[in-house]
């Protein structure tokens, strides 16, 4: 596609100046349906709109954890959510349906990006939907970064023409040791494709498509392609781009993984005070 993409899920972080667009606060009649397993039709209705039709990012604000809800109840209420929208897939190789995010100076926190402090980088993960939990946010930083991929198609077409092709090539990307046993430790996929209704998708993970070619029958990237996937990055960090979100504690983030693009700041935890010390319960949904 040459054409310049338009509609809800085309933004950048100066359309959003004006407001949260994306933030749905959670009403008492909502909270009184998740504590009482009534009906939540129109909740989900709304989020999976948001997500599927509308920008393809939406947080419910509102979960008063700590007061309300413990960490444990809080974790209940958002899987209930998850399973309404679709299916809760696996995460590792362990088979983790959920996962706890935190600082790795936690003893039972995994190695890898997200258990750091440093920022991770741009990527979308393999499922349709990632949704976090918020039940603390860290002292300083770890703000959640996101751009709309169709928005990053439209610069690249207007800007490097030239390269549509390439994106739309299969690339070998680093399942970062995650694979299920016997599985190979890498797959492949193009980074924009379009899907059964025309639909413009996303699977751009540039750190993890170089990592890649660690396997010796991964094909390697020539120039030209290397050149590309530099000039993506530099478009996701280009100012104005991607929006910066700040999660608070009881925040539902839930970001469609077909058409946007997320990362993550730096953070320091406050050693002195738990309730600003980064912790967040992340699920992967499947919802085709």
């Amino acid at each position: 596609m040459t054409r310049q993409l338009t509609g809800p899920n085309v933004w950048t972080a100066a359309d959003l100046e004006s407001g949260e667009p994306y933030v749905r606060h959670l009403t008492e009649t909502d909270l009184d349906a998740l504590d009482n397993a009534f009906d939540l039709t129109d909740l989900i209705a709304d989020l999976l709109d948001r997500l599927q039709n509308g920008m393809g990012y939406a947080i419910l604000r509102g979960l008063p954890v700590g007061t309300r809800y413990t960490s444990e109840e809080a974790a209940r209420i958002h899987q209930t959510l998850a399973e309404r929208l679709g299916e809760i897939v696996p995460q590792n190789r362990d088979g983790d349906l959920s996962v706890l995010l935190e600082d790795a100076r936690h003893p039972a926190q995994p190695s890898g990006t997200y258990a750091s402090k440093a920022g991770a980088p741009f990527h979308t993960d393999p499922t349709d939907i990632v949704s976090y939990l918020c039940l603390a946010p860290a002292g300083s930083g770890g703000a959640r970064v996101l751009a709309s991929a169709a928005t990053l198609y439209n610069s690249l077409s207007r800007e490097h023409p030239e390269w549509l092709d390439l994106v739309s090539r299969e690339y070998a990307t680093d399942r970062e040791g995650q694979e299920p046993p016997g599985e190979p430790g890498w797959t492949s996929r193009p980074i924009f494709s379009t899907n059964g209704g025309g639909t413009l998708t996303c699977s751009l993970s540039p750190k993890r498509i170089m990592s890649a070619m660690r396997f010796e029958d991964v094909p390697r990237l020539g120039a030209e392609e290397m050149t590309c996937l530099m000039y993506l990055e530099s478009l996701l960090r280009r100012p104005g781009t991607a929006v910066h979100v700040a999660l608070r504690a009881g925040d539902m983030e839930f970001v469609n993984n077909h058409t946007v693009i997320h990362s993550r700041t730096g953070f320091v935890d406050d050693p002195s005070d738990p309730d600003h010390q980064r912790k967040l319960r992340r699920l992967w949904i499947d919802i085709s």
